[in-house]
């Protein structure tokens, strides 16, 4: 496709793009100029009133993109300059629409994915925030305790001449370490789990990462649902807007992230080029698309209502997320609820059962 290279074209020269654009400033950015353009301006005065709506980073760029279609460039040629800001969904969907003369309804298209696209990330990481707090708050608790509290209680326990309780024992063994080597021990919790996020990050371990998530329970079907409903909308939006299914499979699977997702849309799309359909290249990949996509892509082939079909996948696997997140708090709220009161109930009794069998002694 010609906007494909001059995209690339646009990345080889240099790649001008500021950062710091969020994703909603991106649908919004879509969406005013599809409103703008189905009002009958051109694209330079949408994109001369949007220039100066916008603030900011996002400023300095639509007066970039405003000064290269002055220049007689087309917008998507323009938009192909800031690979890190407008991803190739966005770049060939307004191609598409310059080019078959529907770039409104392109773009108002467009700003639909990316605003559900958007709802769902933030549907997940909201779903994410209460156990990392929770697990936060018990690491800082856990160190407070270790560092502080521990080494002022530990020495009376010692002085007592009495055979302590196995807890209270093991409560010792564990100041001892702490006190022995704490200088080591913490920074060495922090880099281990700094490491962890490091390397979950690093291209060459993707592989087993995403492998990980694809096969721990609860997460794993938040992450294939996830994929499947960024699939099927991302590529029903891209048929809709014009483009051919092996050229929509490509960028589709540019838009996600999963190692084994991204092959297997790889091999569709090089299957599509060959004129095999989707339907059949997705039943040889069992283990990621379900049946019910199968099934479903293959009567919106036969009845060429394939992007109607997807919309409707989109929708159902959106549902499949919210449900899997909500199971996920609902899961691992009684999880952490036991793992801290095993660790403060724990701690009571090493403590409290060495006074209770001292004061017994006494009484006696």
């Amino acid at each position: 496709m010609e906007n494909n290279t001059k995209t690339k074209k646009g990345a080889l020269e240099g790649d001008i793009s500021l950062g710091g654009i969020n994703f909603g400033q991106k649908v919004t950015f879509a969406k005013h100029l599809a409103v703008m353009l189905k009002s009958g301006l051109t694209i330079t005065e949408a994109l001369e009133i949007v220039h100066g709506q916008a603030e900011g980073k996002l400023k300095k760029i639509i007066g970039k993109l405003k000064s290269s279609v002055d220049a007689g460039n087309s917008l998507s040629s323009s938009l192909g300059k800031f690979p890190k800001i407008f991803p190739p969904i966005f770049v060939n969907t307004v191609y598409v629409g310059e080019s078959s003369g529907t770039l409104d309804e392109n773009l108002d298209n467009l700003a639909g994915h990316l605003k559900k696209d958007k709802e769902l990330m933030d549907k997940i990481k909201s779903a994410m925030v209460y156990p990392m707090i929770v697990l936060v708050l018990a690491f800082v608790l856990a160190m407070a305790i270790s560092f502080v509290v521990l080494p002022k209680i530990t020495p009376l326990f010692k002085g007592l001449g009495m055979d302590l309780p196995i807890t209270t024992r093991a409560l010792i063994a564990f100041s001892d370490v702490v006190q022995t080597h704490g200088k080591v021990l913490f920074p060495s919790i922090v880099g281990g789990i700094m490491f962890l996020v490091w390397i979950f990050r690093q291209k060459f371990f993707k592989p087993v990462a995403d492998y990980l998530i694809l096969h721990t329970p609860i997460i794993k079907n938040i992450s294939r649902n996830k994929n499947l409903t960024i699939f099927s909308s991302t590529l029903g939006t891209l048929l809709k807007s014009g483009l051919n299914i092996d050229e929509a499979l490509r960028i589709t699977k540019d838009t996600i992230d999963n190692y084994y997702f991204k092959k297997a849309l790889e091999d569709l799309a090089i299957k599509a080029r060959q004129g095999t359909k989707v339907s059949e290249n997705l039943s040889r990949h069992k283990k990621l698309f379900p049946s019910l996509m199968v099934s479903m892509i293959k009567i919106g082939e036969n009845s060429g209502r394939l992007e109607e079909v997807l919309a409707y996948l989109a929708d159902y696997y959106e549902t499949e997320v919210n449900n899997a997140t909500k199971t996920l708090s609902t899961a691992i709220e009684p999880m952490l609820l036991i793992f801290i009161g095993l660790m403060v109930g724990g701690l009571a009794i090493a403590i409290i059962t060495p006074i209770y069998k001292m004061t017994g002694n006494v009484q006696k």
